[in-house]
């Protein structure tokens, strides 16, 4: 039998046939009958030029669709995917490597955890931005409530914890009044909380001591409570039925004596009583005067508020002071007058004006 061209001879028996592919067959073109004379042309038929290339793509139809030897195909895949891979298309993507696939989704899923906290970070300072009025309210009434609740507890604590009950009275400011008196007439504040001491009763208790002007009280932590008091400074001296009375401005008698008391001048109520408007008006010049001015006093009288006369020591000097108004610019005149005088010449100081004084 007579083989075709191109198939190499098959192998003596025993023996494999060699790897290489044998060489595929040539296309054969089948060769059409000649067209008789006079016959009709078929519809279907069309001359062929060796140029032609509807000739050539038929000759290549009929190469790739010639069965071939499974290696000759394997080989021909292979070649045809490289050249795939390495021949540039622009019509169609490449498929990519699983381990460039998996490194470009870590990468997108990085990125997308990181525009989550950027998102995240911004929408916490818009909130922030938006709130800060309310929060900054909220912490106004949360320190106030803070600070309320505190002083109530503190308040509470010091009412009535009995680390701060009185536990001893200190007396200030007594010279004529025995502060052992005073302190036995408060004895009743003792053991209570400094905060409820009954400051009523204290006032009722010290309204006995006549000699008390004022006082004021102070709580020293932990256990003391301080009494201050301002006595009555007495002013003049008052002749009663049986000596004379110290009394102070108000006619409150301070003490008394059998003698007339020195360094005091004698109050000359004109035929008034104790409290009377002269008596209070001729008081109210003697507290008036300094100290040096009133130990050269020898008494007063008044028979008005605005007639107050004054009788100096020695020779008997009169002073025409008028009402307490301008006390103060009266002494002063007063002094620099008595300093132009002997203190033996009877004379009247006329200070009811002191800004056109008169010396008689």
């Amino acid at each position: 039998m007579k083989r075709p061209n191109g198939f190499p001879p098959p192998p003596p028996p025993g023996q494999q046939a060699p790897a290489s592919s044998p060489t595929p067959p040539k296309s054969v073109r089948p060769i059409r009958p000649a067209a008789k004379a006079g016959a009709a042309p078929q519809p279907n038929a069309e001359p062929e030029s060796p140029a032609s290339p509807k000739s050539a793509s038929a000759r290549s139809t009929s190469r790739d669709t010639a069965p071939k030897p499974a290696s000759t195909a394997a080989k021909s895949a292979t070649i045809a995917a490289k050249s795939r891979d390495t021949a540039p298309n622009h019509f169609a993507s490449r498929a990519p490597s699983p381990s460039r696939t998996r490194s470009d989704e870590a990468l997108a899923r990085k990125n997308v955890r990181v525009a989550e906290r950027k998102r995240r970070r911004y929408e916490r300072s818009e909130a922030r931005r938006f709130t800060e009025r309310s929060r900054r309210r909220r912490l106004t009434w949360i320190i106030s409530a803070a600070v309320l609740v505190g002083l109530v507890l503190v308040v509470v604590f010091t009412a009535y914890s009995p680390l701060f009950a009185v536990r001893s009275v200190d007396i200030e400011g007594t010279s004529r009044i025995d502060a052992s008196q005073v302190q036995s007439a408060l004895a009743d504040q003792l053991g209570k909380p400094l905060a409820l001491v009954d400051y009523g009763a204290i006032k009722n208790d010290l309204a006995t001591f006549t000699l008390i002007q004022s006082y004021s009280t102070e709580s020293q932590l932990p256990n003391t409570l301080v009494i201050r008091i301002v006595e009555r400074q007495p002013v003049g001296a008052v002749a009663s039925g049986t000596g004379f009375d110290l009394v102070d401005p108000a006619g409150v008698v301070v003490a008394h004596s059998d003698q007339r008391p020195d360094g005091f001048p004698t109050i000359d109520l004109a035929g008034g009583p104790v409290g009377s408007p002269g008596f209070l008006g001729a008081t109210a010049v003697l507290a008036a005067l300094p100290a040096d001015l009133l130990a050269k006093v020898d008494s007063v009288s008044a028979a008005t508020p605005d007639s107050v006369t004054l009788v100096l020591t020695g020779s008997g000097q009169k002073v025409v002071w008028g009402s307490v108004d301008n006390s103060a610019l009266k002494a002063e005149v007063l002094d620099k007058l008595i300093g132009t005088q002997s203190p033996n010449d009877a004379v009247t100081y006329d200070v009811s004006s002191p800004d056109t004084p008169i010396v008689s």
